[in-house]
């Protein structure tokens, strides 16, 4: 199996953590009670509450339990990722190619986002996730 290079996996850098999505590409989209991307078949970014998300120039509030607001997310399908952090209050920052992006915050009552690499349960490489109130879990 090739070496994906993921070294360092999760970068401290000031107020966020750097996440080692660049320059991948999302391949998947699950819609259940939340709104998972799988990025280059391993890692995958799962958004539990409300979120921001900016495609073809319109910015609109995606809210995972509410299917008339998910079909935006078809758009991010074979997106390539050109920043992703996460900041140590709890938010998430996510860039891709062709002015796409979106935002999630931390939720009072809840994990308002997760992010894994690697094949969990398997192989996990890295695990955070936005805390109720804000911060973030790492594992």
């Amino acid at each position: 199996m090739a070496d994906v290079g993921l070294e360092p996996l999760l970068r401290e850098e000031g107020a966020h953590y750097v996440l080692p999505l660049v320059g991948r590409e999302v391949d998947q989209l699950c819609i259940d009670y939340a709104v998972t991307l799988v990025v280059d078949g391993t890692d995958t970014i799962r958004l539990e509450s409300p979120f921001t998300l900016h495609v073809d120039g319109t910015t609109q509030v995606v809210d995972p339990e509410r299917l008339e607001t998910v079909a935006a997310v078809l758009q991010l399908f074979r997106a390539v990722v050109t920043r992703a952090e996460a900041g140590k209050d709890g938010s998430l920052t996510i860039d891709f190619d062709s002015d796409r992006w979106l935002r999630a915050e931390a939720i009072e009552d809840g994990e308002a986002w997760e992010i894994g690499g690697g094949l969990p349960p398997v192989t996990p490489s890295y695990f955070i996730a936005a805390q109720s109130g804000g911060g973030v879990r790492l594992s």
